[in-house]
């Protein structure tokens, strides 16, 4: 009933659908994808942070960002935005470091732009005018391709290539 009280009834079994159980715990952020991630110290280790998509339908841990990454699999203990107030207010302690990164996040003397992470794997269509969970029979694929693959609009390798013509070997006329 606990659960009931504090999410409701679509709460509670949107939960049990997307991770299987009902949880509580403190919410820690939400990420730029709208994911939110908890924390509950009072379970055991591996089982105490877990995160729960905005998208329910197609949970998929590509789309948690590198900065959340590194918090759920405990390479740091601090969540990105306690990360920023430690790095403002201790990480300049220095004037002079050969160090590649100044934290494990981005480089020396820069702020480095993250470019919008999606997952468009299901962006494709399943067969001719069918669709897919994220796409209508009518709409064109999404999903990336390398640009070497035949089908990109990106210039590949290829495109440069020269001209392939037969060898005759000479008198074969």
């Amino acid at each position: 009933m606990r659960a009931v009280d504090e999410r409701g009834w679509n709460g509670v079994l949107m939960q049990l659908y997307t991770i299987g159980d009902l949880k509580f715990g403190d919410l820690k952020g939400t990420d730029r994808f709208g994911n939110k991630y908890y924390e509950d110290l009072d379970l055991p280790f591996g089982q105490h942070r877990w995160v729960e998509y905005a998208n329910v339908h197609n949970p998929d841990a590509t789309m948690i960002p590198p900065e959340w990454h590194g918090w759920m699999h405990h390479s740091y203990d601090e969540t990105p935005d306690e990360l920023d107030k430690i790095e403002k207010e201790t990480l300049q302690t220095t004037t002079h470091s050969n160090a590649i990164f100044n934290t494990h996040i981005g480089k020396i003397g820069e702020k480095v732009e993250h470019k919008e992470q999606m997952d468009t794997s299901q962006y494709r269509q399943r067969g001719y005018k069918v669709g897919s969970l994220m796409t209508g029979p009518e709409d064109a694929d999404q999903y990336y391709l390398q640009p070497g693959h035949p089908l990109s609009k990106e210039q590949g390798r290829f495109e440069k290539r020269k001209e392939q013509t037969e060898w005759v070997p000479p008198g074969a006329n």
